[in-house]
């Protein structure tokens, strides 16, 4: 093994960014002389007494491919298929991580086609440290954009990347640091908890070592252990009984279920469909396990709730006539069953082959204790910072792309103080003042509930809607690509353009429409309110999405009292930038809001094709609350 070292992202395939100076940096034997070639360009750095060395590579245009060269001796680092374009890193949570082999139902034509080696990924390792601030990455490698490396490309980055490197001409490379359910407070220093002094306790509690290896021990013995006995059936004879899928439990007989049961359902299958290869089962999405077989032969298994249940049917597994499908679930915590309003059937190509709906036969295997959540300590205090985003601090970028907040609908009043931190720590690491930061609006998501009340996601977004006070920074709205039954929607092609129209304006400075109407002034007169918006251009109108004279009425809008009442309002276009609202008689009304829920259903756009911001409009303070 030679002496120099260098952090993975120094590997072949790699995208620096153009028009800048690099730093090509790594470690070597003290005062080692390390000489670095990159084409006709010959650089020497010295190794100082802890063995760092760096060298500034000379800004270059887009383009390559280069080779660049490191000797020391008679060691010798070569990294091969370099190339210069604009680099960008994506953070956040699991909607930012989510690959494209999750949007292959809708997307998988166009991405099967797709082979761009001029887009890359580097996906850094997952891990976490409490300890210190590391400087070097342990691992990761740059992919391209073509199959099959391109199906593990975050869907939302690489559309955002596609749409760039089409606009600009330019090879376009993206840092991938997001991480599933992680907080604002795993990304962010831990000198700024302190400041925060919000989660302060986490950064001495996950200092210890042998506390957080305790932890880990035994969760993963309580998890085993829950999951052991759960396939042991009770003694006594199982209850029995009948569901209608989909369904929650808690409108069933089933009501406060935890453990493991067994469902059953016989359908018929017609000969045709039989020995066919191109059979799918799809059966939404399951809370909280399930292991599903057809005709004792088992086709697929998920472990968590949130992912979409499609599995291939192996060939031969089918038989004509009569076919039993058996599906052994868990349920480990809260209200178990399946998600309402998603796809549950077998299909043969475009063709549907059964209907996986209506009655199942179930039996209890076993009443179990709720099994705890597992403690996360990739979603602990600067843990994620330390470990995923120091190691790329000399880095250059073109700017963030983040996607976050479902992890802090549940503390939606400090979001905008902890994201403001968050993002100058970002910009004092890569010590760059003015780090252009694009962040994506929460999509809607009520937990399978399609008319919540519940408004912790309503709130959370207008945290982030007002965190655009902060310079170079601007939201990709995206409420309206949501799924009331899915945490993960699966439109990441729309919420990628919209990122990449968000990084036209305020990255490439050029005047593009990247925001949709927003709420300027309300007027009140004679049991009416006129909501004047404000637009991006003067040349775009307000309108209705999909209305095409199918309906003037615009959704979305509703009136509060101070007491918590809510009525749903008629709402008319006015105008090119307003609209009219009818209010209730003989009602004192506190407040305006618009697609104010956590799923928000509104049609108002403006004609580009962006949907209004949702507010709720204080009348007596003549403000936008939350």
């Amino acid at each position: 093994m030679g002496d120099i070292r260098l952090s993975a992202f120094f590997s072949d395939g790699m995208v620096l960014q153009r028009g800048v100076e690099n730093l090509l940096w790594g470690y070597a034997a003290r005062g080692a002389r390390i000489k670095i070639a990159m084409g006709t360009y010959q650089f020497e750095a010295e190794a100082g007494a802890d063995g760092y060395f760096a060298q500034a590579l000379p800004a270059m245009p887009a383009g390559g491919p280069w080779e660049i060269l490191l000797r020391n001796g008679t060691d010798c680092v070569k990294i091969t298929d370099v190339l210069f374009g604009d680099v960008f890193l994506l953070g956040g949570q699991s909607n930012m991580e989510l690959p494209l082999d999750r949007t292959l139902e809708r997307f998988g034509a166009e991405i099967s086609r797709t082979k761009e080696e001029n887009i890359r990924m580097f996906d850094l390792p997952k891990e976490y440290d409490f300890h210190e601030k590391r400087e070097m990455l342990s691992g990761g490698r740059w992919v391209k954009a073509k199959m099959p490396e391109l199906l593990t490309f975050s869907a939302a980055g690489y559309f955002a990347a596609k749409e760039i490197a089409d606009k600009e001409n330019v090879p376009v490379g993206l840092y991938q640091t997001a991480v599933g359910g992680t907080p604002l407070k795993a990304w962010t220093s831990a000198e700024t908890i302190r400041k925060l002094a919000l989660d302060v306790s986490e950064l001495s509690e996950c200092a210890d070592s042998d506390y957080v290896k305790r932890t880990e021990q035994s969760d993963a013995q309580r998890e085993q252990d829950w999951f052991h006995k759960s396939q042991e059936p009770e003694k006594e004879n199982g209850e029995t009984g009948e569901i209608q899928v989909p369904c929650f439990f808690s409108k069933t007989a089933l009501k406060g279920f935890i453990g493991s049961l067994r469902l059953k359902k016989t359908v018929e299958i017609e000969p045709q469909w039989v020995g066919r290869e191109d059979v799918r089962l799809y059966f939404g999405a399951v809370i909280d396990a399930d292991v599903i077989s057809v005709n004792g032969v088992p086709v697929g298994e998920t472990t968590y709730k949130y992912p979409p249940r499609i599995y291939p049917v192996p060939k031969g597994a089918l038989r004509s006539g009569r076919n039993e499908i058996e599906i052994f679930m868990r349920v480990f915590r809260g209200d178990g069953g399946m998600m309402p309003k998603k796809e549950y059937e077998i299909r043969c190509g475009d063709s549907r082959i059964a209907d996986l709906t209506g009655a199942w036969e179930y039996e209890v295997i076993r009443h179990m204790p709720e099994l705890p959540d597992a403690t996360f300590f990739q979603y602990k205090a600067s843990g994620l910072y330390n470990a995923m985003l120091y190691p790329l601090r000399s880095c250059r970028t073109a700017g963030c792309f983040f996607y976050q907040g479902e992890s802090n609908t549940g503390r939606p009043e400090t979001y905008e103080e902890e994201f403001a931190a968050m993002v100058a720590d970002w910009r004092a690491l890569f010590r760059d003042p003015e780090l252009p930061f694009i962040y994506v609006q929460l999509a809607g998501f009520s937990d399978g509930i399609e008319h919540p009340e519940r408004t912790d996601w309503a709130r959370l977004r207008e945290a982030q809607r007002r965190s655009e006070r902060i310079a170079h920074t601007g939201m990709a709205q995206a409420y309206d690509l949501g799924e009331f039954n899915d945490l993960h929607p699966i439109d990441k092609k729309s919420v990628g353009k919209r990122i990449a129209l968000a990084a036209e304006h305020i990255i490439y400075g050029r005047d593009s429409i990247w925001r949709g109407p927003k709420m300027k002034q309300v007027i009140f007169a004679a049991g009416r309110a006129e909501i004047v918006f404000e637009l991006p251009s003067e040349e775009l109108s307000l309108c209705i999405k999909d209305g095409a004279g199918k309906t003037d009425a615009v959704t979305g809008f509703a009136a509060e009292t101070k007491g918590g009442g809510k009525y749903d309002v008629p709402v008319k276009i006015a105008g090119k930038d307003r609209v009219t609202a009818q209010l209730p008689e003989g009602v004192d009304i506190a407040y305006i809001s618009y697609a104010w829920s956590d799923c928000p259903e509104g049609n108002l756009y403006h004609t580009a094709g962006l949907p209004a911001l949702p507010f709720r409009y204080a009348c007596g303070r003549g403000e936008c609350v939350s």
